[in-house]
C-alpha cells in the first residue's frame, strides 16, 4: 500500500507569491516556526531564498528551522554557506555550536559524540572569543564540562559571571536585591532587568561550584519566570547536567524550584435516573468535591488530563478551573456523540456543566474522530474507550517528562474490579500494571460505608471486538509507512543493485524484530507493516531510518541523495483475513491518518502522531524519546496535526 501523492499547501504558497521583499520572507518565516509549522517555515524560507539569492538572517531562519525538525546535516549545510561569506558572525557560530550539541545529544556512536561535542566547543569558542557575550559564553562552558574539560569549563564561566555581575549591577540601577545579592554598587540604570541574565548567572556559578549564590539567583529567576513552565524545566536541566558532570548532587538546585504537577483523572459516572444498583449518587458529589479538591490543592495540580463525562470528570475539571490550572481534554468521539453517550443521561444541568468546561479547557482532543458520532448514536464502543483513555494517560505522562514534572493518577473508583471494558476498574487496572500507582478517592456506600479494598483486576486485552453491529474484530494496532525519498532517481539498470542493498536488508532487519509484523506489503519505494505493539515498529522505523543514513549509495552504484522518510500512528482498526489475497489485512480510518503524516516527515526523520506518542508514554516505553515538533501540515484530509519525532533515548554520558 502507498501513501497518496501530498496535496500542495496552498496557504504558505499564497502567502510566498505575495512577499515582495526579503524583509516580508523574514516575517513569514519568523510567524510559521513561532506557531509551530516548520516545514512552512522551511518552505518559505526557501522560497525567498531562490526569489533574493542570499540573505543571512533568511538562510539563519532557514538552518534553524531545519535543526528543529531534526534535519540536523541540512542545517550545518546551511550554516556552513554563510561561514564562507561571514567568518566572524556571532549569531552563525552559535546556530553552528547548536547543531553540533544536538548531534552530541543524538549520537549513539561514542565517537561520532565526541567529535559533535569538540564541534561545538569550536564555534561556541568562536563566538566567545570574538564578542565575550554571555551566550555563546555559558553555551562554551556548558559543552567544555560535557567534553570533560572542568578546568576550561570553569574559566569561561567565570568570565561569563563577571560579565552578568557587570550587566545586573547596571540594569538594577537604584539598588534593590539585585545587588545587595551582587555585592556591588550600581551604575545608571540601563533598563529592566533580563531574566536570562540572572539564569545565565546561576548556571555559571553552578560550574564554578557556588552552590550558595548560585542557589539565590536561581531563586530569582524562577520568580521572574514564574508560570513559564517550559523556560524553567529547560533551566533546571542543563544546571543538573552540568552537576552529573561534576559528580554533584542536584537537591540544593531542586529547592530552588516550586513546580506544579500533572494529574489524570479517571472516574465514575453519576447515577442515571432509575439505576437499579446505586454507585455514585447525586447526594454524594459535595463530598467527592472536596476531597478531589483537596488532593489538587495539596499536590499543587498545575494541569489536568481528564474526559468529561457527568460525574467524576467535570467534578475534576471544575476543581481544577477553580485553582487555574489548565484542563486538557480527551473525547473517546466527538463531542456531540459523546454528550448523547455520557453527559446528557445526567441531566441539563449536567449538560451545562459540560458546555462550559468545554469552553475553558486548554485543549481538546478527539481520539476518534472519524467513525463515530455522524452515523453511531451510541458514540464510542468499548475499543474506543480503552483506546481514549490510554492517549489520556499518554498526554499526561509525555506532558510529564517535557517539563521534568511529578504525575499524579487520581481515580474516583468504587474499589469494584469488575466493569466494563474502558471503564474506571479497567484504567485503574492498567495504571497498577503500568507502574502508575493511583490516588484512589472512595465512593461510599449507601449506609455510609466505605468498600473494602480489592486488586484491580487484570487489565483487559487491546484485541477488544467492536461493537455496535461490527461484524469484523477491531484492535488497536501500530501502522508504519516508510518512502524512499528520491526513488525516482533509481534507473532501471539500478533496481537489481536497490534490491540487494535495501530491500534485502530491510528483510534482515524484520527477521531481527522482536515480534514479526502481522502486515508487511511493499511496493517500488513505499512499505507499509502493521504491528500489534509499539515497540517492534518503532525498532523498525529507526533501523530503517539509519540503514539508509549509513548507506554510500553513490560507492554502491546508486543516486547519492536516497534516504527515508517514515511516519507511525496507532489506533483501532478492522482485522481480518483478506478474501482475495488469504493473508491478514486491515481497514479503517487510523490507516487513512497514518498514510496522511507521511509526505510531512523530512527526510531521514521518523514522525509520529501524537497518539503513537501517547500511547508510548501510557506504555512506559523504554529507549526511545518523542520530541514535539508542533502543529505540522498533513493533507487536506486531516489539515495540521500534532506531530513529534522518535528517536532513541541515548543513555547518560
Amino acid at each position: 500500500m502507498s501513501p497518496e501523492p501530498q496535496q500542495p499547501e496552498e496557504s504558505s504558497q499564497t502567502r510566498s507569491a505575495l512577499a515582495q521583499d526579503v524583509l516580508e520572507y523574514e516575517k513569514m518565516v519568523q510567524q510559521s516556526a513561532s506557531s509551530g509549522q516548520l516545514l512552512t517555515a522551511i518552505e518559505v524560507a526557501r522560497d525567498g531564498l531562490n526569489r533574493f539569492g542570499g540573505g543571512k538572517t533568511l538562510q539563519q531562519q532557514l538552518a534553524l528551522a531545519l535543526a528543529q525538525t531534526g534535519a540536523l546535516d541540512a542545517a550545518r549545510q546551511v550554516l556552513g554557506e554563510i561561514l564562507k561569506n561571514s567568518a566572524k558572525d556571532e549569531e552563525t557560530l552559535c546556530l553552528l555550536g547548536r547543531v553540533y550539541k544536538e548531534m552530541w545529544r543524538h549520537a549513539s556512536v561514542p565517537a561520532e559524540a565526541k567529535e559533535a561535542i569538540e564541534q561545538a566547543c569550536k564555534y561556541y569558542g568562536d563566538a566567545f572569543a570574538l564578542y565575550e557575550s554571555y551566550y555563546p559564553g555559558i553555551n562554551l562552558a556548558f559543552t567544555l564540562a560535557a567534553a570533560g574539560e572542568r578546568a576550561k569549563a570553569e574559566q569561561s564561566a567565570k568570565k561569563v559571571a563577571k560579565h552578568c555581575r557587570a550587566e545586573l549591577a547596571r540594569a538594577s540601577g537604584g539598588g534593590g536585591w539585585f545587588n545587595k545579592l551582587l555585592g556591588s554598587e550600581p551604575e545608571q540604570a540601563a533598563g529592566p532587568v533580563d531574566g536570562w541574565l540572572v539564569a545565565t548567572l546561576a548556571e555559571a556559578l553552578t560550574h564554578l561550584g557556588e552552590k550558595k549564590e548560585a542557589a539565590q539567583f536561581y531563586r530569582q529567576a524562577a520568580q521572574i519566570f514564574q508560570g513559564r513552565w517550559r523556560d524553567l524545566a529547560s533551566m533546571r536541566r542543563q544546571a543538573r547536567e552540568i552537576l552529573r558532570f561534576n559528580g554533584q548532587p542536584h537537591d540544593w538546585l531542586d529547592a530552588c524550584f516550586e513546580f506544579p504537577t500533572v494529574v489524570v483523572f479517571s472516574g465514575h459516572m453519576i447515577d442515571a435516573a432509575g439505576r437499579s444498583s446505586p454507585r455514585f449518587t447525586a447526594e454524594m458529589e459535595p463530598a467527592v468535591r472536596e476531597e478531589i479538591r483537596a488532593y489538587l490543592q495539596r499536590v499543587k495540580a498545575g494541569f489536568g488530563y481528564s474526559s468529561a463525562a457527568c460525574g467524576g470528570d467535570l467534578i475534576f475539571c471544575e476543581c481544577l478551573l477553580e485553582m487555574d490550572a489548565k484542563v486538557n481534554l480527551v473525547l473517546p468521539c466527538p463531542v456531540n456523540a459523546f454528550r448523547r453517550q455520557s453527559v446528557s443521561i445526567g441531566g441539563p444541568e449536567w449538560e451545562k456543566r459540560f458546555n462550559d468546561v468545554l469552553a475553558r479547557a486548554t485543549n481538546t482532543l478527539i481520539a476518534n474522530s472519524t467513525g463515530y458520532g455522524a452515523t453511531h448514536e451510541d458514540g464510542a464502543n468499548s475499543i474506543g474507550l480503552i483506546y481514549a483513555n490510554r492517549i489520556l494517560t499518554g498526554l499526561a505522562a509525555l506532558q510529564a517528562q517535557a517539563l521534568d514534572l511529578d504525575l499524579k493518577p487520581v481515580a474516583l473508583w468504587d474499589g469494584k474490579p469488575n466493569g466494563r471494558h474502558g471503564g474506571t476498574a479497567s484504567v485503574v487496572a492498567e495504571w497498577e500494571n503500568r507502574g502508575f500507582h493511583p490516588h484512589v478517592v472512595s465512593l461510599k456506600s449507601a449506609d455510609g460505608s466505605v468498600p473494602a479494598a480489592t486488586v484491580p483486576a487484570e487489565a483487559p486485552s487491546p484485541e477488544v471486538q467492536g461493537t455496535g453491529g461490527a461484524s469484523l474484530p477491531q484492535e488497536i494496532k501500530t501502522l508504519v509507512f516508510a518512502e524512499v525519498v528520491n526513488f525516482r532517481k533509481v534507473g532501471e539498470h539500478q533496481l537489481p543493485a536497490f534490491v540487494r542493498e535495501f530491500k534485502q536488508e530491510t528483510a534482515r532487519l524484520i527477521a531481527g524484530l522482536p515480534a514479526a509484523p502481522l502486515v508487511a506489503d511493499a511496493s517500488a519505494g513505499s512499505m507499509y507493516f502493521v504491528f500489534d505493539g509499539l515497540d517492534a515498529a518503532a525498532k523498525l522505523a529507526l533501523d530503517l531510518r539509519d540503514l539508509m543514513g549509513r548507506k554510500p549509495w553513490s560507492e554502491l552504484g546508486l543516486p547519492p541523495d536516497l534516504s527515508l522518510r517514515v511516519a507511525l500512528h496507532a489506533g483501532p482498526v478492522f482485522v481480518f483475513p483478506d478474501p482475495v489475497t488469504g493473508r491478514p489485512s486491515c481497514l479503517g480510518a487510523h490507516i487513512t491518518r497514518a498514510q496522511h503524516i507521511l509526505p510531512t516527515v523530512a527526510p531521514g526523520q521518523v514522525y509520529v502522531s501524537q497518539e503513537y506518542a501517547a500511547l508510548g508514554g501510557a506504555e512506559r516505553m523504554s529507549g526511545v524519546s518523542f520530541e514535539f515538533l508542533g502543529r505540522l501540515p498533513t493533507t487536506r484530509m486531516f489539515e495540521d496535526a500534532p506531530l513529534y519525532r522518535l528517536e532513541r533515548r541515548k543513555s547518560s554520558r
